[in-house]
């Protein structure tokens, strides 16, 4: 009986005849002659583009979204792709049933979709945690990892907590922020954010506004606010957006407009990512709002504001804010 090392990753039936380390060396495709000829061509049937994708991600430059669509289908082959039934992947219906199968279609996807994540819930946590585990030890494959991680913030939360908080002893840099959105949804907030500042201390200045954002958005926490408060120097529209999803009151919002630059121009660009489409995808998603507004005080507050900070941003930003108060202001 051949072993799964054995066989090629993408038909699952022959044998393997190449190891591929164009796309990772770390994690090279295990091909027979055939599927690597096709993997070369950027044309593979649907199935093999899906079994290659359950096992490296579909982000890897020969199985990304400029050269397959979602369902495997070749967008720029340099041969003829001739697919029967038999090559088509499983659909979630298909799927849905068995953890393994549905992990699988997970990480084939380019995002998890809520129809994804509701078929996931089906399943026992304790059932679908196990499976999970596995699989991400199993993988040196930081995009899977992710995926995986993402799953137990969207699905497993508390239920992942204790695997949660061992994966803080050892944390690749590039899975930081997947592994804080997967403690902001299965650890206690006080306990979550402290593993995550202190993972947060030893990241560069320059790049701290944007990890920061990435790690901390899903907490929902106004203790972020004076984090921000202690670690922002200079603005940048990262603070905004995760000041925005920080449950900010207006009074901590006319505090800082009070305090000057940079945190008068956090402020107002924290309010503004409060209208739709103005925050980014991440922002809208958790539908902020600034709290405890003292409604009679808005216009005048801004009016002010712009009136000592006359430039053309912030006339833009007051009149976004005046329109759209209705709708940011609770």
């Amino acid at each position: 009986m051949l072993s799964n090392q054995s066989i090629c990753e993408a038909c699952q039936h022959r044998t393997v005849d190449v190891i591929e380390t164009t796309d990772d060396p770390v994690q090279p495709y295990r091909l027979c002659a055939s599927c690597h000829e096709r993997l070369m061509d950027y044309a593979l049937r649907p199935i093999e583009w899906y079994n290659l994708a359950s096992v490296h991600g579909s982000f890897k430059p020969m199985l990304h979204d400029d050269l397959y669509d979602e369902d495997g289908t070749a967008c720029q082959p340099e041969t003829e792709v001739i697919v029967t039934r038999q090559d088509l992947p499983p659909s979630l219906e298909q799927a849905q049933s068995d953890v393994e199968a549905l992990l699988s279609f997970a990480v084939t996807r380019w995002y998890v979709e809520d129809e994804v994540i509701s078929a996931l819930k089906q399943h026992d946590a304790l059932e679908l945690l196990d499976a999970l585990k596995t699989r991400y030890e199993q993988t040196p494959n930081l995009d899977v990892k992710a995926r995986l991680l993402e799953i137990v913030a969207d699905v497993i939360q508390t239920p992942a907590a204790d695997w949660v908080r061992s994966l803080w002893h050892d944390v690749d840099v590039e899975l930081l922020d997947s592994l804080a959105s997967a403690t902001a949804t299965s650890l206690p907030t006080e306990e979550g954010l402290k593993r995550v500042y202190d993972k947060l201390d030893a990241i560069e200045p320059k790049e701290l506004p944007s990890v920061a954002f990435l790690c901390l958005y899903r907490f929902r926490s106004p203790d972020v606010l004076d984090w921000i408060e202690s670690n922002c120097d200079a603005f940048d529209s990262n603070w905004a957006r995760l000041a925005a999803v920080s449950m900010p009151t207006w009074h901590r919002m006319n505090a800082w407009l009070e305090r000057g630059r940079p945190f008068s121009l956090v402020a107002l660009e924290a309010m503004v990512s409060c209208v739709e489409g103005h925050g980014g995808l991440y922002v809208d998603t958790q539908s902020p709002r600034i709290l405890e507004t003292h409604l009679d005080e808005i216009e005048p507050v801004l009016t002010a504001y712009e009136r000592n900070d006359s430039v053309p941003r912030v006339r833009r930003q007051v009149a976004i804010l005046l329109q759209n108060k209705d709708d940011i202001f609770t």
